[in-house]
């Protein structure tokens, strides 16, 4: 009897360790950040252009690994991987930008990428590390990143000649970069170097990138490649012109199979970039960089809290909040020829992308990276003696897709009163820009189609007449704030200029009055309505770039019709795909239904947008985090006009979402019945007083509070006027919803 009491006691005991073993282990995995929801190959498998690799928040490196056959990113989905380079761009199309110092580890000789090239296994990608196994090699591949470094952990099978090759002239895409450097190894310390000048990015301004890498078990043998040259154990490699050049280390990996490998990369410095790594890993503890690493995303990422949504959609949203924090990145300290407290921040891929989205998105959670973008803009000036809408790899690239969007990015941070930028010296860079429009333009009051000028081939005279015209309506309500009168009223009148592309005459689908390309000589294109894509505008037709009005919406309406018209042309433009939600150019377009008070037309758009979203990818490249910003403002139920203090509303898709706003306060959106079917708003309030338009300003969110919503799953007269016919209402969304 007393045994099996005994027994009892045990078996007990063992089941009360079992429990608070589950207990621990729940706690454990519930207690995870918000890290965890992070999926980095959403936009890898499809649309996206995105990578598999860890970063930091705005660092400066990004590493990934590449594939044999890239794509812009360097990286095809289940394609042969070549080796880890460690700089790349988030989401970007056209030419490749860097893939700059691939690493590749093989067993035994072997140097190009062809050589190489070998299968993934078992890869686990997350925001702050990537784990995965080339089965070519049997060699299983650890990534942690820093800020300007990574630590690798490559783990060898049992072998007499295990490498790791270090391809120093390459960058995506193109075998021979470099046009001048050089490497140096010292197989005494461990330490591989070099770097110098290369070339070949979408911006093709040549620049200058540097690296210091170290490894933890000294090799047995090194080598060099210098061009057509093999050299086993050689030390050092120079090239003078355009040429292949690399390197090697060998390891014994019978006795001691891991070898880790820590890379710095720099655009000042063999020297800086040695700093960097001593600086960001003086150890090899991979484990504690990659919680360091964890806990930076984790900080981030709780920017924005969200409660109640699927897991699903968790993922969904908490990857795409994460690219977008990735880019513009911060080189402060790094830049060439900058000194070390010179503003610089890097990698804009363009403007032209990111100002509807990314830097409102920017302004809300993360403020003072929009400020130190708007100085770093006047550093630019100062130094450059212009500023871009492109500024990669430290050197300007003028492109003119659409105009000087740097102007809308101040205007919009202006607007927002984001604290830390002196506003006289911002002014500058809008006068600068003012002042350097196209000569047609300032003469004429449009861009004439094929006209010639330094804004190259993306200038259209569509789309470049109508961005000059957001920009200077940008710059004057700038220039009104500064007292600056004069200049205000200046280019108030020019901000008019949009008017001089509009063809009154343009007529389809029994609407009339469209955008088009004008002649030098004052007469249009024959450019149809739904044509005018890289002739007349940049990646876009009449339908998409007629509704790009957005300082001046009220005149829009006005030549449309009036707005009953408007609003019978906008649901027709969107129920007969007109509008291309996969580029940006459209990214304000739903949200005009909010100004004509059909704020459930606006709903039921927006639902129909967010539905493109999948866990594949977005509908387009992400372009830098523009894809990423668009969703999350899906999902919290406002929305940006940028350059402008307004958000325009179609409700939450969830029902909670916590900003986290300056000096520690929060803004909460809540909606009760979110989810599911339950697009459409019945009523909202902000901070318990009941609103009746759908619109709010910045400074309701940055002031803290709460903006409730009620939300149903048929349209409702809140918002609409008075004006609101529910049979209309139901017919508009149930024949848009038959048609799918």
């Amino acid at each position: 009897m007393l045994m099996k009491r005994k027994l009892k006691k045990e078996i007990y005991g063992i089941v009360v360790l079992f429990f608070i073993g589950l207990v621990t282990v729940a706690t454990a995995a519930g207690s995870k950040g918000l890290s965890q929801w992070v999926d980095p190959m959403i936009g890898v498998r499809g649309h996206g252009s995105c990578m598999p690799g860890p970063c930091l928040p705005h660092a400066s490196v990004y590493p990934s690994p590449d594939t044999l056959k890239p794509k812009t990113n360097g990286f095809v989905y289940q394609d042969d991987v070549v080796g880890f380079s460690q700089l790349h761009t988030q989401g970007t199309g056209g030419t490749p930008t860097y893939g700059n110092f691939l690493v590749s580890p093989r067993l035994g000789p072997g140097f190009t990428q062809a050589d190489n090239a070998s299968p993934l296994s078992d890869m686990k990608s997350a925001c702050h590390s990537l784990r995965t196994k080339l089965t070519r090699w049997n060699t299983a591949c650890t990534l942690v990143p820093a800020e300007h470094s990574a630590l690798y952990r490559f783990e060898f099978p049992a072998n007499e000649d295990a490498r790791l090759v270090f391809n120093v002239a390459r960058k995506i895409g193109v075998a021979t970069a470099m046009t001048e450097g050089e490497l140096n190894v010292d197989p005494e310390s461990g330490v591989i170097s070099g770097g110098g000048t290369f070339d070949k990015n979408w911006n093709p301004a040549p620049y200058e990138l540097y690296f210091y890498a170290k490894v933890d078990v000294l090799p047995q043998s090194t080598g060099i490649w210098q061009g057509d040259t093999v050299k086993d154990g050689a030390v050092k490699g120079v090239i003078n012109e355009r040429a292949p050049l690399g390197g090697w280390l060998s390891f014994d990996t019978r006795s001691k199979s891991v070898v880790h490998l820590k890379i710095a990369v720099s655009f000042r410095s063999v020297e800086k970039a040695k700093e960097w790594l001593e600086k960001e890993i003086p150890a090899w503890d991979l484990e504690g960089l990659q919680a360091e690493a964890e806990r930076q995303w984790d900080e981030a990422l709780a920017s924005v809290k969200v409660s109640g949504l699927s897991d699903e959609d968790m993922t969904l949203f908490y990857t795409h909040l994460f690219h977008s924090l990735v880019q513009p990145r911060d080189r402060t300290g790094d830049a060439f020829g900058w000194p070390d407290d010179a503003p610089c921040w890097d990698d804009h891929y363009t403007l032209w992308d990111t100002w509807k989205t990314l830097f409102p998105l920017l302004s809300i959670i993360k403020p003072e990276v929009v400020a130190g973008n708007v100085n770093c803009f006047v550093e630019r000036l100062k130094r450059n003696g212009e500023v871009s809408v492109a500024y990669i790899q430290g050197k300007e690239y003028r492109v003119g897709q659409g105009g000087d969007e740097v102007d809308n990015v101040i205007a919009d941070a202006y607007a927002k009163k984001i604290k830390g930028v002196d506003w006289n010296a911002a002014w500058t860079v809008l006068e600068a820009n003012a002042n350097r429009r196209t000569k047609e333009y300032r003469e004429l009051g449009w861009v004439p189609h094929k006209s010639k000028h330094d804004y190259c081939w993306r200038m259209k005279s569509g789309s470049g007449t109508i961005g000059f015209a957001y920009n200077d309506w940008c710059a004057s309500q700038v220039a009104a704030g500064l007292g600056r009168k004069e200049d205000a009223e200046k280019l108030l009148k020019r901000s008019r200029n949009w008017r001089n592309v509009w063809d009154k005459t343009l007529e389809d689908s029994g609407f009339t009055g469209f955008i088009r390309a004008r002649n030098a000589d004052g007469s249009f294109q024959d450019t149809a309505a739904r044509e005018g894509y890289n002739t007349d505008f940049y990646e876009g037709t009449c339908w998409q770039y007629s509704y790009v009005l957005p300082h001046d919406v009220p005149g829009m309406i006005e030549m449309m019709g009036g707005e009953k018209r408007f609003i019978e042309r906008l649901q027709f433009s969107l129920e007969n795909d007109l509008i291309e939600f996969g580029n940006e150019p459209s990214f304000m377009t739903i949200w005009l239904f909010d100004h004509v008070d059909r704020p459930y037309l606006a709903s039921f758009w927006a639902d129909k947008l967010k539905g493109l979203f999948t866990h594949e990818g977005p509908p387009g490249d992400d372009d830098s985090g523009a894809m990423g910003s668009l969703y999350v403002f899906l999902n919290a139920g406002f929305f940006p006009f940028s350059g402008q203090d307004l958000y325009y509303l179609h409700g939450p898709r969830g029902p909670e979402f916590n900003f986290r706003v300056a000096d520690g306060r929060t803004f909460s959106v809540t909606a009760d019945n979110a989810g599911g079917n339950n697009i459409y708003i019945q009523s909202v309030k902000l901070n318990g007083k009941p609103l009746d338009k759908p619109v709010i300003h910045h400074s309701d969110i940055v002031a803290g509070g709460t903006l409730s919503f009620v939300m149903g799953n048929r349209p409702s007269a809140w918002g609409c006027a008075g004006e609101f016919d529910e049979a209309v209402a139901l017919k508009q969304t149930m024949k848009s919803k038959h048609r799918e």
